[in-house]
């Protein structure tokens, strides 16, 4: 139960923050401030991450309840998590052609 715990308040709050930043970047793009972009990037950015940073609290939970199987296997999605933002990053990059 723990477990769950730790995910569900991970994500719970990954929402709340991303929401709230790309809210608060709509309204300043509406009111016409310039630094509206800031806060949609940071909120994109947290929408991103959270699914990674619940996977390293999946890690910790497991790893902390002897759970060593299941913290082996969260560890395994980290690592093809971390090569497939590499890989989006290196591919964007090189240019095609």
């Amino acid at each position: 139960m723990e477990v769950e715990r730790a995910v569900y308040l991970t994500l719970t709050a990954g929402m709340i923050m991303s929401f709230s930043l790309l809210s608060i970047g709509i309204l300043l793009d509406l009111l016409g401030v310039k630094i509206y972009s800031t806060f949609i990037l940071a909120g994109t950015l947290i929408l991103v991450l959270t699914p990674m940073v619940r996977v390293v609290a999946a890690i910790i939970a497991f790893s902390s309840s002897r759970e060593f199987y299941n913290a082996a296997v969260a560890i395994i999605v980290l690592f093809f998590m971390i090569l497939g933002i590499l890989f989006g990053f290196v591919l964007r990059i090189i240019p095609s052609g």
